[in-house]
Order: structure tokens, then sequence, then C-alpha cells
């Protein structure tokens, strides 16, 4: 036999034990897949769906996400300990957590069920811990957080924009259907409401209202928030009107921003003549007042910290908050415009500037 003959030999051989091992693998998947469900059915056929359900949470369950007490949590002391830890200057954020109490006692005790889904509206200028804060919610409630199946966000002109608009409303209220359907508990995020489309938010008003079931499937137990810059400047005027009466800032209450919230964003992008507003479906106006310099401070220091660098010097903390102005006006500098979101990238470029000094 030859040289290039032998050669020949060794790859063909080589190429039909590679295909060989690779059959005996998928055989091997099949029958253990043939064999789960095998014995799976045959343990519902004799415990019934309760045992079903045992058996779902002691198997599938421990590799997957499942809508069950081991990945949906709803730590409410978790949540409260994020915000009076990692939210500045935000005193009505607070009352989130004592509102999602409220809406978790309606989940297990029969006698304070759920009558619709819960509604949060946040607004507030951008860079103030809207997102952060519906992210620190995600957290709390589900171990994958923002992460998880069960946590849908959408995204204002991205997912919502003016074209093919009944298309949008369908898929929209197929979506939603789909995850609640999957986890009544679901949380449901609408982003970035100031450039969504009008008309389309209207597509769920049904899934918001006081309804036992819509199409189904029953959503009085999922949550769902909106988030905005609708209502950022004047929430920041009428803070400067409540200082000017004596008011200090965490004495502040909803009823001083809601009426004002309610009005502008009623003719103002997503929400422009929205049965939410108009049918009182949005349970409650969050408002995020707009950061002092002693706030944005903290943020700068909380985010050095993110990075490892627990002291930062004078020079460094200058340069982190060079990129903040003031407002509203120049004669009145109180309220940081771009709040904190800016030095996500400010503060490493900071730290790389000032790395020999360290």
């Amino acid at each position: 036999m030859t040289l290039n003959r032998v050669s020949l030999f060794y790859k063909v051989t080589l190429a039909s034990v590679r295909k060989f091992a690779g059959l005996m693998i998928l055989l091997n998947h099949v029958f253990s897949e043939i064999i789960t469900v095998s014995l799976i059915g045959a343990a519902v056929a004799t415990s019934g769906l309760f045992g079903w359900n045992s058996i779902k949470s002691q198997t599938y369950c421990r590799f997957k996400e499942c809508c069950d007490e081991k990945y949906i949590h709803f730590d409410l002391d978790k949540l409260g300990q994020s915000f009076s830890q990692r939210m500045y200057g935000q005193p009505l954020v607070n009352e989130i957590t004592n509102i999602l109490k409220a809406h978790k006692e309606g989940l297990y005790d029969k006698e304070k069920k759920n009558k619709k889904a819960l509604v949060l509206s946040l607004h507030g200028w951008s860079g103030v811990g809207k997102n952060y804060a519906a992210n620190m919610i995600a957290e709390a409630i589900f171990q994958k957080g923002i992460e998880s199946q069960y946590v849908k966000v959408f995204m204002g002109k991205k997912d919502f924009d003016c074209t093919n608009i009944q298309e949008t409303r369908n898929k929209l209220i197929a979506e939603v259907n789909e995850i609640v359907k999957s986890c009544p508990t679901s949380l449901i995020v609408f982003d970035e409401i100031h450039e969504m489309c009008p008309s389309i938010l209207d597509a769920i008003k049904p899934m918001l209202d006081h309804h036992h079931a819509v199409d189904g499937v029953d959503y009085r137990n999922s949550i769902f928030i909106f988030i905005s810059n609708i209502g950022g400047k004047e929430i920041a005027m009428n803070l400067l009107e409540l200082y000017g009466q004596g008011i200090k800032r965490n004495e502040v209450d909803f009823h001083n921003f809601e009426p004002i919230i309610r009005r502008i964003s009623y003719s103002s992008g997503g929400f422009e003549k929205s049965s939410t507003i108009a049918q009182h479906l949005i349970d409650h106006y969050i408002p995020f007042l707009p950061l002092e310099q002693q706030h944005v401070e903290m943020c700068a220091l909380a985010e050095f910290r993110n990075h490892g660098i627990y002291h930062p010097t004078e020079e460094m903390m200058a340069d982190a908050l060079s990129v903040i102005t003031y407002g509203p006006t120049e004669e009145q500098p109180i309220f940081a415009n771009n709040g904190c979101k800016r030095f996500t990238k400010q503060v490493p470029y900071v730290i790389q500037k000032h790395k020999n000094n360290l």
C-alpha cells in the first residue's frame, strides 16, 4: 500500500469514527430525554397535578427559571435597603417599598386580593434615578433581576414609533399577554414614554383596569412601570416654590406633584390623551426630584467606590464634578441639570487621568 493510500485510509477511518461517536452522543441524549419524560409522565399519572408541580420544582426548575418562590422572592426589605443606601435625594421613592408591600399582600392574603394590576409612573429629569429604581425593584422581586424572563422592558421610540400603529398595538398586546400568561407576577416596564407614539399605550388599557381576566389572562398580580422625562421641569419649578414656602425636601408629599404631572403628561409623548390617565389607571405618580450639589457628590463617590477608589482626592472629585451644570436658570443654579448619569463614563476617565497619583 503506497503512502498516499495509507494516508487516505486513515483519514476515511478517522472521519467514520467521528461520525459514529457523534451518533452515539445524539442517541444517548435522545434516550435520556425519553427516560426523563417517561419517568415524569409516570409520576404525573400516579400523583396528579400537585405531584407534577412538586416534580417540576425538583427537576426542570432546578436548572431553568420558573414562576415560583425560588426565583420570585419579593424581598422588599432588600428593596428598602437598596433605596436607602444607593438612591440619593429622593425621599418619595422610599414609599415605593410600602406600595409594593401592599401589592404583595394581595398575592398571598385571600382577604386582600389585588383588584387590578399595580401601575407606577416615574417622572423626572434625566439622571435622577428612575431607571436605577426600576432595576432595584426587579432585583428585589426576581432572583435574576432585570434579566429575568418574567421582566419585559419596552423602549419608547425603538419599540413604538408611529409606523404601522395597529400592527404595533397588536404585537404589544400579544407580548404582554404571553409574559403574564407565563407568570402572573411579571414586571412590565415601558421606558422613554416621552418618545413613544401616542395612542399605542391605550392598547393595554384593559390589562390595567379592574378586570378578572382579559382574553383568559389574569393581570391583577402583575406590575407595570412607566418611565419618562415628562414633567421634569415642572417638578423642579414646583420644588422651588415649596422651598419658598418653607417646606423642606424631605417633607414633600405625592399630592404636591401629582396634579402637575398628570396635567403635563396628558398632553405629552406616549401619554397624550391616553385613557391610562383619563380613566385613572395609573395608581401612583412618583416624582423624582432634581438633584442638588450634595446629592451629585454622593453619586460621584459611589461611582468611585464601584471602581475600587474609596478616597478620591479633591482634584479627582473636582474633575468628576466638572461635567455637572446647574439650573433651572443661571440666576438659580440649584439643581444639577443632568443628574448623575454622566459619572458612568466620567469617573473611569478621571481615575485613568490621576492613576499615577494614586
